[in-house]
């Protein structure tokens, strides 16, 4: 059975709820649009609640591909007062996460490899 698409609402809440960000609606349309191209064969592939979580998970990687601030702590009243952080461990967890759910690889050219990974060359 077919699911439904990922939709900005949806999107925008999982982006807020579990990696603290929020991202421009430009953004997240394009996120979207970009999701849907493998839409079908995500269907054709998993069972329904796999290929929601599937589809959420890499909208919300493509999302923060720019390494959006996540709101680490905020004030009110007169001193309003805001302070980040740009920890990168909830994406590459994310990341992980994704790639044991998406065992077929049908997502990893959209959301691509983990830049906080690095490769070790040796010269001998």
């Amino acid at each position: 059975m077919a699911h439904e698409a990922v939709t900005s609402g949806n999107l925008k809440q999982y982006l807020s709820d579990v990696l603290g960000v929020t991202v421009p609606e430009f953004i997240i349309q394009a996120a979207i649009a970009k999701v849907e191209t493998v839409h079908a064969l995500l269907d054709a592939t998993y069972p329904e609640h796999d290929a929601i979580l599937i589809e959420y998970m890499s909208a919300a990687l493509i999302c923060c591909a720019g390494a959006p601030r996540r709101i680490q702590s905020q004030g009110a009243a007169s001193g309003a007062s805001r302070s980040f952080s740009n920890d990168a461990k909830a994406l590459s967890a994310l990341r992980r996460s994704l790639a044991d759910l998406d065992t077929a690889g049908i997502t990893a050219p959209l959301v691509g490899a983990d830049p906080s990974t690095s490769s070790m060359f040796l010269v001998v």
